[in-house]
């Protein structure tokens, strides 16, 4: 089927491979203590994702996004709005909002972390394929200019809660940035530790004081959750931000690194023997230069501790790890996002490659379908840093 795919006159990410219909919702903290924003995936009860069509999210989630995009190319807003809208129209996730978590068991973990320009939807098509095998997933939206565009809630006086709008910050790449990497890196880690700390509440059934456009009751995530060993998982500054967040939190016990940016860590030579957690690297072909692949070396040449290892997808690009191509149609796809590999190829083995090193770390039956599909396409994975 020629992307982007659509169902009932519905544009949408790829459907989720699993077993579960996935849901989603929205949390945003109101106190400096849970002061984050992040759309929770996570397993229903729900027997059948397209019955459920009229309730699939929304993979824009507020036309504000639309004049992040606009400013991440550079483009004059107005211009940038109908040109963005004309290129994505209106897409949808595959997951159904608001919906009632599956109680029967407990899920293990995830906290995801974006890259540069992106947002809490971006990787929607991976969030969504892990939770419907079983995993929740938090997908941060960080708020530190990263992202496309963000916001927070902050009390108004007499008028209700004011939305605070905050769009990406621009600058060059790998020039000055560094003293703004860092700060951003700070803030990335302290949304990482809120995130999972507001996981432990909701998971505790504890009471909590946050803001959201949400009606569902968050009390049916009590006990939902097995935090015995949350993973923290990331693409590109994202992938960043994981390691450093390893080092400094650890809760944490598991790291999963897609197409890792190395820039803002090439001179922090104690960060890898700071790391004890074993961590996987999947990086794209395209993306990763000789310099960035020596920085990764020294994280695994100095894996003491545990596990370090090294994938690489073959003819794939950096984004074929977000949505952005699975989106598009073909003819803009074909100039701006054109990869070797096809792209459902690489984010079906992307994903196939994560959970069967999360299944095996977390001590989880590996599923024998994975297995089929890394032998089957074995020719595009390459193991070990070039």
């Amino acid at each position: 089927m020629e992307l982007p795919y659509s169902y009932d006159g519905k544009i949408h990410t790829p459907i989720p491979s699993g077993k579960f219909v996935v849901g989603c919702t929205d949390l945003i903290g109101s106190s400096k203590e849970d002061g984050c924003l992040l759309r929770l995936f996570y397993p229903t009860n729900l027997q059948d994702v397209y019955e459920n069509s009229s309730r699939w999210a929304n993979w824009i989630p507020h036309q504000k996004y639309i004049e992040g995009y606009a400013i991440v190319r550079r483009l004059i807003p107005w211009l940038g709005n109908i040109l963005i809208s004309w290129a994505f129209g209106d897409p949808y996730i595959p997951v159904v909002a608001d919906a009632e978590p599956c109680t029967r068991q407990r899920f293990p973990v995830i906290v995801f972390s974006h890259g540069l320009t992106a947002c809490r939807t971006t990787y929607s098509t991976f969030c969504s394929d892990l939770s419907s095998h079983g995993f929740i997933v938090a997908a941060i939206e960080h708020r530190d200019g990263s992202a496309c565009m963000s916001f927070s809630i902050e009390k108004g006086q007499n008028k209700g809660p004011l939305t605070k709008w905050i769009p990406y910050q621009p600058m060059q790449f790998e020039k000055d940035d560094m003293p703004l990497r860092q700060q951003q890196l700070q803030i990335r880690m302290r949304e990482c530790s809120q995130t999972l700390d507001l996981l432990f509440k909701l998971n505790g059934g504890a009471e909590l004081e946050y803001i959201s456009q949400s009606s569902m009751n968050l009390a049916s995530f009590k006990g939902a959750m097995d935090l015995s060993s949350p993973v923290i998982a990331g693409h590109s500054f994202g992938s960043t931000t994981l390691l450093r967040t390893l080092a400094t939190d650890q809760r944490y016990k598991i790291g999963l690194a897609m197409d890792a940016w190395m820039w803002p860590l090439k001179d922090e030579l104690e960060l890898t023997r700071n790391i004890q957690q074993p961590v996987l690297f999947i990086n794209s072909e395209t993306f990763q230069t000789a310099a960035n692949l020596e920085r990764m070396k020294r994280f695994v040449a100095n894996a003491d501790y545990a596990e370090r290892s090294v994938l690489t997808l073959k003819g794939s690009i950096h984004d074929n790890q977000n949505d952005v191509p699975y989106l598009l149609p073909w003819y803009i796809r074909r100039f701006t996002y054109h990869s070797v590999i096809n792209p459902l190829l690489a984010i079906q083995l992307n994903n196939c490659i994560s959970l069967r090193y999360l299944r095996r770390y977390l001590g989880h039956p590996l599923d024998d379908e994975h297995s089929k599909l890394s032998e089957h396409y074995a020719q595009w994975i390459y193991q070990g840093i070039p």
